[in-house]
Parts: structure tokens; C-alpha cells; sequence
């Protein structure tokens, strides 16, 4: 039976997106092509219809999980005035809504150490999707902006991990108060 185009491309990005999801649950090696194949509803002998190897699928899915929290980001920030979007992006990345959920959040908060084993071409797209932020950083100049974006988005991304193993709810409360208070101070 023949499919439309259109028919392939959304199963496409069904898988897309559900391994986006489950790459940033389980980690890059947790999640076999079975289970995202799975997970989309489909069989395991069609992976291969759709993508030459799980590194392509790897690299797909890390791009849709920053677009996916990109997204809601912007979403959230629509109305905040440009001066204080920085500010909210903070508030938002280090609430406990992103920390407790791992599968739709930030990828680097997820996983930024194995990203940082991916092949280099991969690596060179994750930096570019992290420079996605930097025109909303304080700072006077390009290079000022960029700093700041190292230092904020490391400080986020660091503090959401370590929150991410500590078992009491109110000492990771505590972690992310902390640093996001101190952010928003510092800046």
C-alpha cells in the first residue's frame, strides 16, 4: 500500500517528537529505536523508511526538543517587555514545572554530558540552538549579551541537573531559589 508524501512526513515527525520526548526522559542511550518506534505507533522495520541511522533520528530529535521548549518559552514571554524577558526566562527555566519534568524541558538541562559525546556536527547545531537566546540577555553589546548568556544559561542548566537528583522536594526548592535569586540579582 502506497502512501501520500504528506502521509510519510507527518509519520516523520511523530517519530521526531516522541524520541525528542524520550531521549530527554531516559538519556541519549536509554531509549532503543524499539521503543521510540514504539511509542509512535509503529514497527521497528520502518525506522529505516524514515532515517538513514539513530544519529540522524538523534540529531533530528535534539533539535525538536529546543524547538519544543524554545517554543514555550517564546510563548510565555510574548507579553514581557524586553528589558525584563531575560528576567522571566530565569523564573521560567528554574521553576519546579521544568525541573520535574525532564521529558518536555530544555535538552541541555537533560542532557548535557552526553550531548557533549555526540559527533561534532551535531555539537555545532546544539550551540547554535543555544545562541537562540542571546539577544534577550543584559548587556550593552553583542559580545557583553554573549558572556552573560554562558553564565546564565550554565547556572540554569547546572542547577536544574543537580535539583534533578536531590530526593526532597524542599532542598531542591531551596537549589533553585538560590540560584535564581541570585541571578536575577546579579545581572
Amino acid at each position: 500500500m502506497r502512501y501520500e508524501r504528506e502521509h510519510k512526513t507527518r509519520t516523520r515527525e511523530r517519530i521526531v517528537r516522541n524520541a525528542a520526548r524520550k531521549f530527554r526522559a531516559e538519556g541519549l542511550s536509554g531509549p532503543g529505536v524499539a521503543s521510540v518506534m514504539k511509542a509512535s505507533g509503529l514497527t521497528v522495520g520502518g525506522f529505516y523508511k524514515h532515517f538513514r541511522s539513530k544519529d540522524e533520528l538523534l540529531t533530528e530529535a535534539i533539535a525538536q526538543g529546543f524547538a519544543e521548549s524554545n517554543a514555550n518559552i517564546r510563548s510565555a514571554l510574548q507579553h514581557v517587555p524586553p528589558e525584563h524577558k531575560w528576567k522571566e526566562l530565569v523564573r521560567l527555566y528554574l521553576s519546579t514545572e521544568h525541573c520535574d519534568h525532564p521529558d518536555t524541558g530544555c535538552p541541555v538541562a537533560a542532557l548535557a554530558p552526553e550531548m557533549a559525546r555526540a559527533k561534532l556536527s551535531v555539537r555545532k547545531r546544539i550551540a547554535r540552538l543555544m545562541k537562540e537566546w542571546v539577544e534577550i540577555m543584559p548587556g550593552t553589546t553583542a559580545r557583553e549579551r554573549e558572556q552573560n548568556l554562558f553564565v546564565i544559561y550554565s547556572a540554569m542548566a547546572g542547577a536544574i541537573s543537580i535539583a534533578r537528583v536531590l530526593t526532597e522536594p524542599a532542598d531542591k526548592q531551596k537549589l533553585l531559589s538560590s540560584v535564581r535569586d541570585h541571578l536575577l540579582r546579579s545581572f
